[in-house]
């Protein structure tokens, strides 16, 4: 089931602000719209709500789109910025687009206002995902990297795509010279025991979520040493 939007919406003319809100109504978008007339009013609702959108008509009394704009930037730089205006020029339109707004829709052609909504909100959303699935990789790298136990990332064929400093001091290698090794370098086994070894791993990874064993491993330099 999909959320109901909250929709902040800039506009001083009655009839087009009805406009609006029948048109998203009509074009099945389930949202509440709660709509601000001036400067004052758009900043108190900046300042104390958050919005999954923002649409705004271009020119208003005493006030205008792009100042509008560049309010919602500051204080709500991922909340998407829509325009919707009768009045609105190709020249002014691109600047808009420069200048952060999400998109444009001509009150002639709001026939086209649902697709854009739906897309602007989808777009804001994934971008959210994708700086937290971001923050998250680079705190795990960073666990990774303070680990006092060696790791090694490895794909399918047994290469070797990372290795933390730990890892690297273990098998006797200065930093990034483990990177692109395979598997079968750093042990005795034959390469088809170590894609075996490394079938084994990933099966179990696959199962079970993490792999336990032991093997022999060269380190560099030196005899055979021993690690599980």
């Amino acid at each position: 089931m999909k959320k109901r939007l909250r929709i902040l919406h800039l506009e001083d003319n009655p009839a087009d602000a009805e406009l609006v809100r029948s048109m998203l109504e009509e074009q099945g978008i389930d949202c509440t719209l709660s709509r601000m007339r001036t400067r004052a009013e758009f900043q108190a609702a900046l300042d104390q709500t958050d919005f999954d959108l923002i649409i705004s008509d271009f020119t208003l009394p005493q006030f205008d789109g792009l100042s509008a704009l560049k309010m919602a930037r500051q204080q709500r730089p991922a909340t998407p910025f829509l325009f919707v205006s009768g009045t609105m020029g190709e020249e002014a339109a691109v600047e808009s687009l420069k200048q952060g707004a999400t998109d444009y829709v001509l009150k002639h052609r709001l026939s086209r206002l649902a697709t854009s909504v739906e897309r602007a909100v989808r777009e804001a959303k994934e971008r959210v995902e994708r700086a937290q699935a971001e923050e998250t990789l680079r705190m795990q790298a960073q666990v990774l990297e303070s680990m006092s136990e060696g790791v090694l990332v490895i794909d399918d064929r047994g290469m070797i795509q990372h290795a933390n400093p730990a890892a690297e001091q273990m098998f006797g290698y200065s930093h990034g010279k483990l990177q692109g090794r395979m598997l079968a370098d750093m042990n005795k086994l034959s390469a088809a025991e170590n894609q075996q070894l490394v079938n084994q791993i990933l099966d179990q990874i696959g199962r079970q979520g993490h792999w336990t064993g032991e093997f022999e491993n060269r380190k560099k330099g030196r005899d055979t040493s021993f690690f599980t």
